[in-house]
């Protein structure tokens, strides 16, 4: 079967390997990209394994023994930690990971695999694990009525689209004038930066953005990181400011198995539109020309058919 499979940063290659072998076999109708495919892509990742590694995280498809459309979750909680046992398997220190749903099939244990409802596109399904991770960064937060958001990508629009669907008023801070147009559409209020605010997502995963998400918080606010820094980046946070304002930060990572089915109903039921976020529909050899086309102007998510 063919497959993109990662040798090294910005060496992704398609090429012939041999079937997979696991629990389950899925065929692989959709698997979508996001910014972590592309610091894996740019920088490596923990959840690779050694060069060369398959690659993909969004995968939506059929299990070739029942025929069941399913989305294959990118992890598996061990269930037997301490952070499981108290009920925080985000945090899981023995988690599965999931990986390789850029190829013709993938192979799952049947823990990934989650139900698609009927109805819903493939590609619209694959969107369900960072939906879910969205989900959690949501609920990491408060109760605050007029949450901000720095960063229109794909998880800022995401979360933007939970928090407006609240009923919440929504800020969202982007430099590029598409992503603020599209955080309208979704009835956000778009702007350039942020003014001071009680609760205050990040969603864009650079040390710059982690210190101006802090300064965009009021004294005693909530500040949720959500996007994940770069392995190996030096982050300096203004630690005077949270010490005197009395400012709490929340790590946002992941999401669980409740949260994946949450997404996937959130997006059968029409309560966040995927079809915005979707760009073109490419065959796995376009993947690295994708990854390398960069992050500016509209936000998206490249949909990858192994089967083009």
């Amino acid at each position: 079967m063919r497959a993109a499979i990662l040798f090294g940063p910005e060496d992704l290659r398609v090429q012939r390997v041999p079937d997979p072998e696991g629990e389950v076999i899925v065929t692989v109708e959709a698997a979508t990209t996001c910014g972590t495919d592309v610091k894996m892509w740019r920088h490596g990742h923990r959840a690779l394994g050694p060069y060369p590694c398959p690659f993909g995280h969004e995968t939506a498809g059929l299990r070739i023994d029942t025929g069941e459309r399913v989305l294959v979750s990118d992890s598996v909680a061990c269930e037997s930690c301490p952070q499981c046992r108290s009920g925080r398997p985000q945090i899981c220190r023995d988690l599965s990971w999931v990986l390789g749903g850029f190829a013709e099939r993938i192979a799952a244990p049947a823990g990934a695999l989650h139900p698609i409802p009927d109805g819903l596109p493939a590609a619209a399904a694959a969107m369900a694990e960072p939906l879910a991770a969205a989900v959690h960064a949501v609920a990491r937060g408060t109760a605050c009525a007029d949450p901000a958001i720095l960063g229109g990508g794909p998880m800022g629009l995401m979360i933007a689209s939970l928090l407006t669907a609240q009923g919440r008023s929504v800020t969202l801070a982007d430099p590029h004038p598409e992503r603020r147009r599209q955080a309208e559409q979704i009835g956000a209020r778009g702007v350039t930066e942020l003014a001071a605010h009680e609760l205050v997502f990040e969603a864009v995963g650079r040390p710059e953005a982690w210190r101006a998400a802090i300064g965009a918080a009021r004294p005693g606010g909530v500040v949720v990181l959500v996007g994940g820094c770069p392995l190996g980046a030096e982050v300096q946070l203004p630690t005077g400011a949270v010490h005197y304002d009395e400012l709490e930060l929340r790590g946002a990572f992941h999401h669980s198995r409740a949260e994946v089915d949450a997404a996937l109903s959130a997006l059968a039921a029409g309560h966040v539109d995927w079809r915005p976020l979707a760009g073109d529909t490419i065959a796995l050899e376009e993947l690295p020309r994708a990854l390398a086309s960069g992050a500016g102007g509209r936000a998206r998510k490249w949909v990858v058919d192994p089967r083009l």
